[in-house]
């Protein structure tokens, strides 16, 4: 199962190998245009910086989601994995809303560690 349109552009998956398994992806390409927000404060908007994003979304966001989601980021790729479905789409909603509004995104920054950006 792939769903490339729910949380476009990030992609909602479950592991062909591992069954039960899902990730939340976004691709370096889809990153680009919020890289000037993330600059404002001194960041870069690659995979480490959107997985900081991501840490203020469940810490803010979605109390209870913290423990359910991990993160692998790498510099051109974002990705948030775990066994619970249901706490990946609520990221993946705070993270779509994220990309297409700044406003949000500022405020995911700046509520984020800045440990969580590098």
């Amino acid at each position: 199962m792939t769903d490339s349109e729910t949380f476009a552009p990030l992609v909602f998956f479950e592991y062909d190998h591992k069954p039960g398994h899902f990730c939340l992806l976004l691709s370096d390409n889809h990153m680009l245009a919020t890289e000037p927000v993330f600059a404002e404060f001194g960041y870069d908007g690659n995979g480490y910086g959107w997985a900081g994003v991501a840490r203020a979304a469940v810490s803010t966001e979605g109390p209870g989601t913290a423990e359910a989601v991990k993160f692998d980021p790498e510099a051109g790729t974002f990705v948030a994995y775990g066994e619970d479905a249901e706490a990946l789409r609520r990221l993946g909603i705070v993270l779509q809303e994220a990309i297409q509004d700044p406003t949000v995104l500022r405020r995911l920054i700046a509520a984020g560690d800045p440990e969580w950006f590098d």
